[in-house]
């Protein structure tokens, strides 16, 4: 300990004002049981029971290290490596990624922060830059209940981006994020998936008021002219817009929360607690002989509370939700999910919860309803 006293004096002494970096080691781990019973309204087959073990039912199970360091005249750079595991078998996730939830690098000072790296969005509700982490009661958590299956935003990570965030101007922040698609010869060119996001955030006492605006360009189809083998772009595909507004006011007795979602040519609203598959969602649409991955227009919207009882705190939400392809009106899906969860902290750093929740997504090409039931339990802890 005396060494790196003194160590950390003498660079101190040919540093001037820097000083040696901070580096955190932190996680969470979120392990619980969950029964749901889903029913595609296809006959027997598709109807069934679920009990399981899960793992991030609440909050994704992670780890990760992070750390700054004061550059002096009002300077810092900082870093975040965090990695996503299951906490029920110890796997991590596919993708041969160790720090796929976040691999950031930042520089910042009196003129704001930019960031470097893979990250969430700014119309997400995680990550570093997250600007909707305030709008929903449950966020993307609790199964079925999650505010996801109410938007039609991305809600997700991207790599390669730059992002910007101002300083605090009397509560408004203001930030920006660009990414240039995956890595690789298709970096920033046509046949990545490119990404933009700008977003304003207000908080001012008991009033917390969010903005993003989202576009994305989508990679082109390609295709190789036989006189030429040169590359051709296919500009039918269209570029996806998501506009998302919410916010939360604080009564003290409860919380209440409120979010509204428009978007139009967006391919990921169908999120991952979507009730049903392949052969009940449309995800490919064959116009003039050529096939495209489905692309929706529609809006979304989700109320919620937080209330504190008996030293815990109840959430509650109801969420609906509108998407029409866009092309040749293929179909369109009305979804809504409602429900509930309880969590109490036995201290800072551990809690236990349980939710309760109800989805349902319908058809209105083929007039069919899925819908699913969900209750779950979980303990979650800190470090």
């Amino acid at each position: 300990m005396k060494k790196t006293l003194a160590a950390i004096a003498v660079l101190g002494a040919f540093a001037g004002t820097s000083m040696a970096a901070d580096v955190v080691l932190y996680g969470r781990v979120d392990t619980g049981l969950a029964y749901t019973n889903v029913d595609q309204d296809r006959g027997a087959a598709y109807e069934n029971d679920t009990f399981e073990m899960t793992t991030g039912f609440s909050t994704g199970s992670r780890w990760g290290l992070k750390g700054s360091e004061e550059l002096g005249n009002g300077m810092k750079v900082g870093f975040v490596l965090e990695s996503g595991y299951s906490s029920d078998t110890g796997a991590l996730p596919t993708g041969n990624r160790i720090f796929h939830r976040e691999s950031t690098v930042s520089f910042g000072g009196n003129f704001g922060t930019f960031y470097f790296g893979r990250m969430n969005t700014l119309a997400s509700d995680g990550g570093t830059m997250t600007m909707m982490g305030d709008v929903s009661a449950v966020g993307n958590a609790y199964g079925l209940l999650s505010a996801k299956g109410s938007t039609g935003s991305t809600w997700d990570r991207y790599d390669n981006l730059i992002g910007y965030v101002s300083p605090n101007f009397n509560g408004l922040t203001l930030a920006a994020q660009y990414s240039m698609g995956a890595s690789g010869e298709s970096e920033n060119k046509a046949v990545a998936n490119r990404y933009g996001v700008i977003g304003a955030k207000y908080v001012r006492g008991p009033i917390n008021v969010a903005m993003t605006a989202e576009y994305t360009v989508y990679a082109h189809q390609h295709t190789a002219p036989a006189e030429a083998g040169a590359l051709s772009v296919d500009h039918d595909v269209d570029n996806g817009v998501a506009v998302m507004l919410g916010g939360n006011y604080d009564f003290g007795a409860a919380k209440v929360y409120a979010k509204a979602t428009y978007f139009d040519n967006m391919k990921a609203i169908l999120d991952s607690f979507a009730i049903g598959d392949d052969k009940f969602l449309t995800t490919k649409v064959t116009v003039g002989g050529k096939t495209y991955t489905a692309q929706y227009e529609g809006w979304g919207a989700e109320l919620g509370t937080a209330v504190p009882v008996l030293g815990g705190t109840v959430l509650a939400a109801v969420g609906y939700r509108n998407a029409e392809v866009t092309k040749d009106s293929a179909d369109e899906y009305k979804r809504i999910n409602v429900g509930a969860a309880y969590t109490y902290p036995f201290s800072k750093r551990t809690n236990v919860y349980a939710s309760v929740a109800y989805a349902q997504e319908k058809s209105e090409k083929n007039d069919k309803t899925a819908q699913a039931s969900q209750v779950g339990v979980g303990l979650v802890h800190r470090f």
